[in-house]
This record gives C-alpha cells, structure tokens and sequence, in this order.
C-alpha cells in the first residue's frame, strides 16, 4: 500500500467514522451490533498478535460476542458478516494509525477513538 493510500485510508476512518453509522458499535439491531462488535474485537486480538502481547482477555470477549451474535435468528447471514468485516477494517486502521501513526496528534485522537468503540463494545457483555 502506497503512503497516500494508507494516509487516505486513516483520513476517512478518522474524519468520516463519528458520522457513518458503521463507526458506532451500537444499533438498534441487536444483530447489527453485536457483528461489528465482533469485528472490532477480532482486530483487537489481531493488533495483540502483531505486537506479541497477551491477546487473552479480549479473545475471550471476541467469544463471548461471537456467542452472543450466534444466539441471534438469522445472524449468520452474508449482511452481518459484511457488518464484522467493515468494522474490523475500521479498527484496524485505528489502531494501526494509534500505534504507528508519525503524528502524535492524529495518533492520539485514533486511540482514544478505537478505545471509545471497543469501549461500548466490551460494556455489552456480561463480564
């Protein structure tokens, strides 16, 4: 990925994110919630693979959410797997521009954005 698809990429998750409802986990679905729980969960454990720390405690909240969504009628449909991939792509670029970002600002903001998501996600679940 070129430098200016990767900047471009960061700018549309950080500027576009509060104003699409993709950004916020919460929905009135439960369905739809729960999937881009998941998906931002599951980035979550993959940023814990990449940096070598312990990814435990969020691959057990990525099960519990896992298992919440399975519970669901209809919630292994194509529509909420797209949900959980967009989701994980957005909080992967958060968390990516958060840990690798040059500009401490635009980092900062991309943490405490990707905190905040996964925030209301982890509040969801019953531990």
């Amino acid at each position: 990925m070129s430098a200016r698809t990767g900047l471009m990429m960061t700018l549309l998750a950080l500027t576009s994110a509060p104003a699409l409802p993709a950004a916020s986990p919460l929905s009135a679905d439960p369905a739809q919630t729960f999937a881009r729980c998941a998906g931002r969960l599951m980035a979550e454990v993959e940023h814990h693979w990449l940096l070598s720390t312990n990814a435990g405690p969020t691959e057990a909240a990525l099960s519990d959410m896992r298992d919440l969504l399975a519970s669901l009628p209809g919630s292994e449909a194509r529509y909420f797997l797209s949900l959980r991939s967009e989701a994980r792509a957005a909080q992967r670029a958060l968390l990516d521009t958060a840990r690798f970002s040059g500009n401490a600002e635009k980092a900062a903001r991309a943490g405490l954005m990707a905190e905040t998501l996964l925030g209301q996600c982890r509040a969801l679940l019953p531990r």
